[in-house]
């Protein structure tokens, strides 16, 4: 009997408009269904894999100016379309005004045959195809000037939600303002720490270079390396399954570092996630010692218990807790805590681009409350002449220094002790009176974290 053949794998743009489509009409991240795409469809070749994370990541990092390109072009609103519709001409213009491998009309042609494979109406197809021939033609609306309108000026020029550009105008100016929504715009470098609980860098490098991908060394952190050049799929590689490395910027590395840690101190972690911070911590101590991974969402859990093993950390306890609500936590029982807040991700968006769309400016004041809860939570686990690390990875004062002015005017045992000397030496300048560490896109090609360490009086 002849066997039946597997059928072959969508292409990149299926597979893309697939995932625009779900995370709006399931209100899901972009980010999770992209992840769920690839595990489904690990036979996608490297290229159709490259060109979905760039329609994806792109469509959400450009739709704020897509969307008001298309609206000067279409002869309906968009808020009328159907939601396929539009994700089908979110999609087409970027192909046609972001990319040129493909030529324009050749993009049109294929966008209007993903309509009408999804057994759209036939105007519905007609109207996709008379939209994007208008950009395909060179008909290109122009943007507002900065003369009538600073704000939806760069907004719009770079993709920006105006309620940021905004904040950002009033607090850093139109210079640096400019400087750091470009830097949002730009792909990050793919960046990963070496688990040095099982090899070092330069044997790292040498492995990945045996295994087809090139790594250059980071420019702060000791443990980071840039992958430059792949054969592969990252993930795909051995050296990750064997847990030699994790995924994680630079930045990020650098915060842990900057909490003193010594072989067999207990430390809790509070907002573990996925583990990066954990698996630093831990390493840090030199696998001796206990850190308590705390975090309230079962799904992290899991996934940090994974990376846990894939990495061999055993020094750490993951615990499925909400810090700011109960904390199995005697007062006084840990030498060291951090709290990797949650926060409005705003210092992430060039590696999280729907951070764009999906946070609010009402959202802003929701924070504060739970991260000041869930810095008090820590202060209490804490011993006498112990340390607290509050972390975050937004730019919003009100959920960094003036959150941490308010906690040390409410906790006169602590003192704010941030430690340059913690850090390589390179990086010892992103400590900045009176004591807050900072970095940015668009100075350090780093995401932008925040953190300050805390002591207390023993």
């Amino acid at each position: 009997m002849a066997k039946t053949a597997k059928p072959s794998p969508p292409g990149a743009r299926d597979l893309a408009l697939e995932v625009l489509a779900a995370a709006r009409q399931q209100e899901r991240s972009v980010e999770d269904l992209l992840a769920a795409a690839l595990r489904r469809h690990s036979e996608l070749p490297r290229q159709e894999r490259a060109l979905l994370l760039e329609l994806v990541q792109g469509v959400k990092r450009w739709e704020i100016k897509l969307d008001y390109l298309l609206s000067r072009v279409s002869s309906l609103p968009l808020k009328k379309l159907h939601p396929l519709v539009h994700q089908i001409l979110r999609l087409g213009a970027f192909q046609i005004l972001m990319l040129d491998r493909v030529p324009a009309r050749a993009a049109v042609d294929e966008v209007v045959k993903q309509a009408r494979a999804r057994n759209l109406p036939v105007a519905h197809a007609g109207f996709i195809n008379a939209v994007l021939r208008k950009l395909a033609g060179g008909e290109m609306p122009a943007l507002p000037g900065p003369e009538a309108d600073p704000v939806l000026s760069l907004s719009l020029e770079y993709s920006h939600p105006a309620w940021l550009v905004a904040r950002w105008l009033g607090r850093w100016g139109p210079e640096q303002t400019r400087a750091r929504l470009a830097a949002n715009n730009r792909i990050p470098p793919l960046t990963i720490r070496v688990n040095t609980l099982k090899t070092d860098a330069p044997a790292l490098r040498a492995r990945l270079a045996r295994e087809g991908a090139e790594a250059a060394a980071c420019r702060f952190s000791p443990e980071g390396l840039i992958l430059v050049g792949l054969e592969a799929a990252p993930m795909e590689l051995p050296s990750y399954r064997e847990g030699l490395w994790v995924f994680q910027d630079e930045g990020a590395q650098l915060v842990s570092r900057l909490l003193p840690l010594r072989p067999g101190d207990r430390v809790l972690e509070i907002g573990a996630g996925r583990g990066g911070k954990t698996g630093h911590l831990a390493a840090l101590m030199g696998g001796r010692g206990l850190v308590v991974a705390v975090d309230h969402h079962q799904k992290r859990l899991r996934e940090l218990k994974a990376n846990l093993a894939r990495l061999g950390v055993h020094a750490a306890r993951p615990l499925l807790a909400d810090a700011a609500a109960a904390l199995p936590c005697r007062a006084g029982s840990v030498d060291a805590a951090a709290v990797d807040a949650p926060c409005s991700s705003l210092g992430v968006i060039r590696r999280h681009p729907e951070i764009k769309t999906r946070v609010r400016e009402s959202d802003l004041a929701t924070f504060p409350p739970r991260q000041s809860a869930l810095l008090a939570a820590a202060a209490g686990c804490l011993k006498p002449g112990g340390r607290l690390l509050y972390i975050t990875c937004t730019t919003e004062p009100g959920e960094n220094e003036d959150l941490i002015a308010a906690f040390l005017g409410a906790h006169r045992e602590f003192a704010l002790a941030t430690d340059p000397e913690c850090l390589p030496a390179p990086a010892r300048f992103l400590v900045q009176a009176p004591g807050f560490f900072r970095t940015s896109p668009e100075e350090h090609n780093l995401d932008a974290f925040f953190a300050a360490l805390l002591a207390k009086e023993g």
